[in-house]
């Protein structure tokens, strides 16, 4: 007999706090218990390493950020 495993809740979960330099980023993967902080400056070497970072887990990816005095905020979810 197949067993059905339902992994659509194990994801990333991301949040970014957007400034004009630097991103203040913090990562909560499912089973572990600490969560992994990255500084990003704003430059795409930095940002590539965020993606890298994100891809690692192997994961979806569900980010939420928000912009440096706009009060605006966007959340995305990837594969």
């Amino acid at each position: 007999m197949t067993r059905a495993h339902d992994t659509t809740a194990a994801r990333v979960l991301a949040g970014i706090d957007i400034s004009k330099h630097r991103h203040e980023v913090l990562i909560a993967a499912p089973g572990k218990t600490r969560r992994r902080r990255m500084t990003v400056m704003n430059a795409a070497a930095d940002h590539q390493r965020l993606i890298e970072a994100l891809r690692s887990f192997g994961l979806p990816v569900t980010i939420g950020s928000e912009g440096q005095g706009t009060g605006l905020t966007a959340i995305i979810t990837a594969r």
